[in-house]
């Protein structure tokens, strides 16, 4: 069998090959690895930074947001207080004995329709304002996560005020009154501490007593399921009975309704 010799060159050669060889493959199954690696690990930090700065965001914005959520909330509060829990026709008769009262008007005629469902259109920049406060609150979630004990308790609290739903009674009546009783009465109206708007009004003077007389509707506008009780109107005096056969009164009674 033949022996191949090599020479010193040869040698020398093959041994530069090899290790080129070495080199390569250190490169595609070593190097190309860790490269992989790396890119592995910038793309994480690139996350993680990201997500610092979005949390940093968060906590700079918190102030605000709060300051936001407490401002929706008094007007809530101021909202409801403009508004009766419920509506009943004993309340709507006391209201009316009292601008008869109060006032140089006077009705002959009653009719009532109540609980009609309250048709709300919401205010669009309003409704951009909300949104944009939303979004704010979305992004500090985590954060106001760690509000106290008695923030949670509000939280929930609000949360299980259901079915919170607006109606009004429209009352219709006919009026007689005098110019200054008619103002009166819309002064009366305009700053009664409950919500009462005029939707119908019409007018005609008499010519025979330069009196007013005429229609009008009221209405009576009430929220429900806010945590606010009905308060039961109190009729300090009260007629009962009719005249009888000899022309006297049955009898008068005192008290409350």
């Amino acid at each position: 069998m033949n022996k191949i010799k090599l020479s010193d060159s040869d040698k020398r050669l093959l041994i530069i090959f090899l290790a080129i060889l070495m080199v390569a493959a250190s490169y595609f199954f070593f190097f190309t690895r860790s490269m992989s690696k790396a890119s592995d690990i910038e793309d994480g930090n690139t996350k993680d930074q990201a997500q610092v700065q979005q949390m940093e965001q968060m906590e700079a914005a918190l102030p605000q947001v709060r300051e936001n959520m407490k401002n929706l909330k008094q007007k809530q509060a101021d909202i409801i207080a403009k508004y009766p829990s419920d509506i009943k026709t004993e309340k709507v008769i006391w209201i009316l004995q009292d601008i008869e009262d109060h006032n140089d008007y006077h009705i002959s005629d009653i009719t009532f329709a109540m609980y009609n469902p309250l048709q709300i259109t919401p205010d669009v920049s309003e409704t951009t304002d909300t949104s944009a406060d939303e979004s704010s609150s979305d992004t500090t979630e985590e954060t106001t996560n760690t509000e106290t004990t008695d923030d949670s308790s509000t939280d929930t609290a609000t949360n299980n005020v259901q079915a919170v739903t607006g109606y009004y009674a429209s009352i219709g009546v006919k009026y007689d009154a005098t110019y200054e009783g008619l103002k009166d009465m819309l002064a009366y109206v305009n700053e009664y501490s409950d919500r009462i708007t005029i939707t119908d009004f019409s007018s005609s003077v008499d010519s025979e007593t330069g009196r007013l007389t005429g229609d009008m509707t009221f209405s009576m506008y009430v929220i429900t399921n806010t945590g606010k009780d009905y308060v039961e109107p109190k009729f300090d005096m009260m007629l009962k009975g009719v005249q009888n056969i000899f022309g006297n009164n049955a009898g008068t009674v005192s008290g409350t309704n």
